[in-house]
């Protein structure tokens, strides 16, 4: 049986919900069988690794430091605040994009953009919490990310593959949901894998052997009150275990993609990484953040951005077409943001600061509605002229999307923690 990525050429997928209305409504036909080989495929190879396959999923594209939203999402050309950036007519009448945005301007229409995200954190380690966890941050409580969340919610903690995946940046742990939920990060798409080969002259049953000593050191551990961290440790060595022996492995492989298709990408570790979460999430993985920092311009900041957004603005376009193309966007969502904006006033050195007073959110798929741009700033960009937009309520509505329940509770210690912010509301505008 093929895997998905080996059908031939021009062979129609479905996403499962797809599959079983024609095969309720009798219409499947012959035409049906290749599709139904090719979900049956991922499914039984998913089964057979120990793997669930998601029915919703998500793709972070974090940007690191705080991105201009005059340069990208909410240009303001011709005005004192604009500066030299440029707008550019989208395939959504009336819609301007960045002139930094030449590809993603042709995709508008699978778009949807909050450009009056607003929060009271402009400190990069609060707002990258915040705009992670979606809580304003709490020393007594760890929350998860926005990945660990999906990844618990929606993914097999137990499968051979991570259910979360990070590629780049330092990862923010899985918090009260545990280890399990936390992201295994990968430093380089384009390498192999660090530690994860067994070591020099040691095999399968040495490390068998070695696995039962360690245990009998940690039961004497746990009798000392160390059961939480021999928990944890045991827990990061059989997820360790079951990637080194599984097949899925090579869904890391990024050889196996056709140089084209790579090259559509970007050729740098980010368009690499992009690529790299698609392929992670055809083959089970649930969520995956891909970084790409730098974008803390107070000097130079229109060149800094646009050198930026010459490897997001390639890499998320072919990925709204690559998820198209294999019918997986209708179920994947895929989210493009950062932990505030920049300051509309341009600063000294042609840079912008830190502003959380309107910053923008890019989304696609996963059954948001296209074409979209939620709220409206100034003519300057300094002020939201109307519907602001909370972190909270763009939790909210991530968790409608995601078909996630935001409203279940957790024990963080002694509180009863909500897994979404209750004081957040869906933003309809973003729903079909």
């Amino acid at each position: 049986m093929m895997l998905p990525s080996a059908l031939p050429p021009g062979t129609r997928t479905f996403s499962r919900r797809e599959l079983l209305s024609l095969l309720a409504s009798g219409a499947a036909g012959a035409a049906l069988a290749p599709s139904l080989v090719s979900l049956l495929a991922r499914d039984a190879l998913a089964q057979s690794q120990g793997t669930k396959l998601a029915d919703k999923r998500l793709i972070l594209l974090w940007l690191e430091g705080g991105p201009s939203q005059l340069e990208t999402w909410d240009p303001k050309p011709g005005t004192a605040t604009g500066g030299p950036t440029k707008g550019l007519a989208t395939d959504v009448p009336g819609w301007l994009l960045s002139e930094n945005f030449p590809s993603l301007a042709k995709r508008a229409g699978d778009l949807a953009v909050v450009r009056t995200m607003t929060s009271k954190e402009g400190n990069h380690s609060r707002a990258r919490a915040l705009v992670h966890c979606g809580y304003t941050p709490n020393p007594t409580v760890a929350y998860p990310s926005l990945g660990s969340i999906v990844a618990h919610e929606q993914g097999a903690l137990e499968g051979d593959l991570p259910a979360f995946v990070q590629v780049n940046g330092a990862p923010i742990s899985g918090g009260y949901l545990g280890i399990e939920s936390s992201p295994f990060v990968v430093n380089d798409p384009t390498g192999k894998i660090e530690n994860l080969s067994y070591p020099r002259g040691v095999n399968e049953r040495r490390l068998d052997q070695r696995e039962q000593i360690v245990d009998v050191l940690d039961r004497e551990f746990a009798k000392r009150g160390g059961t939480p961290a021999v928990d944890a440790n045991k827990s990061e060595r059989k997820r360790a275990r079951r990637l080194m022996d599984s097949k899925l492995l090579a869904a890391f492989d990024l050889e196996q993609e056709k140089e084209a298709t790579r090259s559509a990408y970007g050729a740098g570790k980010f368009g690499q990484g992009v690529l790299l979460a698609r392929r992670l999430i055809e083959h089970g993985v649930t969520a995956v953040e891909v970084v790409l920092s730098g974008w803390d311009t107070h000097q130079d900041n229109f060149n800094r951005t646009k050198k930026l957004c010459d490897e997001l603005d390639p890499a998320f376009a072919t990925l709204i077409d690559d998820l198209k193309r294999r019918h997986l966007l209708d179920d994947t969502l895929v989210v493009c943001m950062g932990e505030f904006g920049r300051t509309p006033d341009i600063a000294g050195g042609d840079g912008r600061n830190h502003w959380p007073g309107n910053w923008c959110v890019a989304m696609a798929g996963g059954g948001v509605k296209g074409g979209t741009a939620v709220g409206t700033t100034d003519e300057l960009g300094k002020k939201i002229a109307d519907r602001p937009v909370a972190v909270a309520e763009l939790f909210a509505t991530f968790a409608r999307l995601l078909e996630i329940d935001g409203g279940k509770e957790f024990h963080a210690g002694l509180r009863p923690i909500h897994l979404v912010d209750p004081a957040g509301k869906v933003v309809p505008e973003l729903l079909p």
